[in-house]
């Protein structure tokens, strides 16, 4: 299995669980030149869903969404782990890389 490990940023968000709140979002983030590594979108409780955005550049993100007045906690520190689509893919990984001390 091919894996790629990386150390990326990512922002969170919270907005009405609602149709079109995510892809309003999306399309924001869009139109400002943002790429993004994932995202993904959780809802918690009946009212809400958590948005986590994993931009390529942390710092564009940062300076765009302020201008913007897009309210983002973070940036947060985060793994990327990238690899084959198959069955049990990460559970032969074994994440051989040093721990924070």
């Amino acid at each position: 299995m091919t894996c790629s490990v990386r150390r990326v940023d990512y922002f969170s968000t919270t907005v009405k669980d609602q149709p079109g709140e995510a892809y309003q979002l999306l399309t924001t983030l869009a139109d400002l030149g943002i790429n993004l590594l994932a995202f993904t979108a959780v809802p918690i409780g009946p009212l809400h869903t958590q948005l986590t955005i994993f931009p390529e550049d942390t710092g564009k993100l940062a300076s765009e969404a302020q201008k913007d007045h897009l309210v983002l906690d973070g940036p947060h520190p985060a793994l990327l782990v990238q690899g084959d689509d198959e069955l049990g893919a990460l559970a032969g990984f074994t994440g051989d890389f040093p721990m924070p001390g």
